[in-house]
């Protein structure tokens, strides 16, 4: 402010005819560049240190950036649901609110109280140790972890419902500072637009649209972008990826791949990982040959029963059998099963080995979190030679 009024006076100088010889303007001239240089450089060297030196790195997830500035985070959702075509801009701020930016969402942080419309969310927030802050959770029967289902017996959470059944009177009695939400496809409008206009604040969250398994772990840093925790989930975080890398390693020279297909007959169709999903990725870091590679699919593909019963025929391992938790249970479903290979020489895996007593599946909720469990898991599965491995989400059907 000072050098600007300084200058103010200086151009007010100059200007008055007479004042000043052509000697003296040529002194003020020069000392008005002066001043005005020094200004220029100052703003710009604030302005190239706000937006590099606080810099966010995400290395795997492609749905999520991270810039921080001095006095704020911008955190930009680059595709919220499949072909939605739209980001979303979050600017989370702790002290004044800034000024300068439009056409995004401002949020004060760090939070206090969150609500969670998935399970996974509920995942990032526990090994983060903000799991306190979770006031509601849409699915709260099937939570595996022991100390939000503490929380939940204690009343401390309350059920929020889901779809087209969200007690938005509880969401609001319970007051969150955010609702962390997710959407499928534009229907989800609905919901989300409901509880804008109730005054809730929604940040989406769309980790589970990633292709790398890395990458959906890696959404714990834009989690804690809200808590003001960026340098812990950045530990957490490399810790993960020191040890999902050191397994692959193990399997990068791997000549010998098993092949492996999945699921099971769904309502007259059968679901299975598109060649670009996270699934897939999995199968190839283990070591295993995926029998469906000539897609460019980034989620699942539909296959009739008959096109899977002649193309899984002689694979070496079948998994991911849903709810099925027995071979006779799999097999009483079509006699034809018998003849699988897999089914022969009985290696058939589930990810279903921590279920809680009302289905809820540990696998969906914090093996988000944990992608080096999961392929510990599979490269136990395909080749036990590389390791000394109990399964964890894993277990072999009998």
């Amino acid at each position: 402010m000072l050098r600007k009024n300084i200058i103010k006076n200086m151009l007010y100088r100059y200007y008055n005819i007479g004042y000043f010889g052509f000697i003296d303007r040529l002194i003020l001239m020069s000392s008005l560049l002066f001043l005005l240089g020094c200004n220029a450089e100052t703003n710009n060297n604030t302005r190239i240190v706000a937006e590099t030196d606080l810099e966010k790195s995400v290395k795997y997830a492609e749905g999520f950036t991270i810039k921080s500035f001095e006095d704020y985070k911008i955190v930009t959702i680059n595709e919220a649901w499949k072909d939605v075509g739209e980001t979303y801009t979050y600017v989370l701020y702790e002290n004044e609110k800034p000024k300068n930016i439009s056409a995004a969402t401002f949020i004060k942080v760090p939070i206090e109280r969150i609500a969670c419309m998935s399970l996974t969310h509920v995942a990032f927030l526990e090994v983060l140790g903000v799991e306190n802050s979770i006031v509601g959770i849409s699915g709260c029967d099937y939570v595996s972890s022991l100390k939000i289902n503490a929380k939940i017996a204690n009343h401390g959470i309350k059920e929020i419902g889901k779809d087209k059944h969200i007690n938005y009177e509880i969401l609001i009695e319970n007051s969150p500072d955010i609702v962390m939400a997710y959407g499928i496809n534009s229907s989800s409008n609905g919901s989300i637009k409901k509880m804008k206009e109730l005054g809730l604040q929604v940040v989406l969250n769309s980790e589970y649209m990633e292709t790398h398994p890395l990458g959906k772990a890696e959404w714990i840093k834009f989690v804690a972008a809200f808590y003001n925790v960026s340098k812990h989930a950045d530990s957490i975080f490399n810790t993960i990826e020191k040890e999902y890398l050191e397994l692959l390693n193990l399997t990068t020279n791997i000549k010998k791949k098993p092949t492996v297909f999945t699921g099971m007959p769904w309502s007259g169709s059968w679901y299975v990982p598109g060649a670009k999903s996270f699934q897939a990725k999995l199968f190839k870091d283990a070591g295993a040959e995926y029998l469906w590679l000539d897609n460019e699919k980034k989620s699942s593909l539909v296959k009739s029963k008959e096109i899977i019963i002649d193309e899984a025929f002689e694979a070496d391992y079948w998994l991911n059998q849903n709810s099925y938790k027995s071979i006779s249970a799999v097999t009483d479903f079509d006699e034809n099963f018998k003849n699988f290979l897999a089914v022969k020489k009985q290696q058939l895996y589930n990810n279903n080995s921590r279920l809680n007593d009302k289905g809820g599946n540990d696998y969906w909720e914090s093996g988000v979190i944990n992608p080096h469990l999961v392929l510990k898991d599979l490269i136990e599965i395909f080749h036990p030679e590389l390791l000394d491995h109990k399964l964890y989400y894993y277990r072999k059907m009998e």
